[in-house]
Order: structure tokens, then sequence, then C-alpha cells
């Protein structure tokens, strides 16, 4: 986890430690939108909200 500007960004291998995921799941939920990150050269990053969001179910996708 690296801190910019006030702002908790965490990368693939701190999701794996911290939901016990493969690396293969949390990559294919980031590309597939299911979890909101971004990506900052080869590596993608999640901030705190997004992962909180993640965590609550809340995906930004509507339903219907």
């Amino acid at each position: 986890m690296k801190t910019i500007d006030g702002i908790k960004l965490y990368e693939v291998e701190d999701l794996v430690r911290m939901l016990k995921l493969s690396r293969i799941t949390v990559q294919a939920y980031l590309r597939a939108g299911r979890m909101k990150g971004v990506k900052i050269g080869k590596r993608w990053h999640v901030t705190d909200k997004n992962l909180r969001d993640f965590l609550s179910g809340d995906t930004g996708r509507e339903s219907g």
C-alpha cells in the first residue's frame, strides 16, 4: 500500500494478501469492472474508497 496526497492506494499484491484471493482473480475483477481500479504504468491500483465499495457490494454498475 502506498499513500499519494492522502489517498491510500492498494496494488494487486496487497489485495491478494488482504482478501485471500488469487492474483488472477483480483486482476479479473479489475478488468471486468467488478472492482474499480486504475492502471498506473503496468500496475493496477485501487483506492481505499473503491476497496470499501467492492467489499460492500457497490460496484457502481446499475442493475436491471
